[in-house]
């Protein structure tokens, strides 16, 4: 299953112990491709950096880890103009298409809105669970 997760379920996975952060360990275990691109990455760290007062060395600590367990994907086809509100969502479903993603999992309600795009399902982390059992048997108590 190819996954691309929205900046907000990366710093969920940052900021916290948890469920999201377990989401990033499925990756290096193998049982999900995580997909992102530099535009994610690049949101992610002004995030980390401005909203959280990270440190730079804690972020690049951070996207390091990120990068050793997703598969990076380069967005070079036309730009997507599906989400007219906030325009920088769209970076999320470029990498998606791009990737040939199968779902896009993101908290941002202006893509759950969505719902797909392009036959790719988008859906809030914690409706990954029960949608996926066998993925993620280890994470029904959270």
């Amino acid at each position: 299953m190819r996954v691309v997760f929205d900046t907000n379920v990366f710093i969920a996975a940052a900021i916290k112990e948890g469920f999201t952060n377990n989401l990033i360990e499925l990756s290096a275990e193998g049982q999900i491709e995580l997909l992102t691109s530099e535009e994610i990455l690049e949101e992610l760290r002004q995030k980390l950096s401005n909203k959280f007062r990270w440190e730079k060395e804690k972020i690049d600590l951070f996207i390091k880890r990120l990068q050793t367990n997703t598969e990076i994907i380069i967005t070079t086809k036309s730009r997507i103009k599906a989400v007219d509100r906030d325009p920088e969502d769209n970076k999320i479903l470029e990498c998606a298409i791009s990737g040939k993603a199968d779902i896009i999992v993101t908290a941002d309600q202006d893509l759950i809105k969505l719902k797909e795009f392009r036959g790719i399902a988008i859906i809030h982390p914690k409706t990954l669970a029960w949608t996926f059992p066998k993925y993620f048997k280890k994470n029904k108590k959270q």
